[in-house]
């Protein structure tokens, strides 16, 4: 990971602290990044629906 900067999800998820969170709460790296996918798609929706 380059320190200069922002780190990619990529990396974040291959992190063995949130690997070994993810492992505990049940979740999986899949299962995040959909649901990270349908929050941005949620956003987007309203964005376009205020700016109407």
């Amino acid at each position: 990971m380059d320190h200069l900067t922002a780190p990619t999800l990529s990396e974040i998820l291959d992190e063995p602290i949130i690997v070994a969170l993810m492992k505990r709460d049940g979740m999986t790296a899949e299962t995040l990044r959909q649901l990270l996918d349908q929050v941005g798609r949620n956003l987007r929706d309203r964005e376009e629906q205020l700016a109407a």
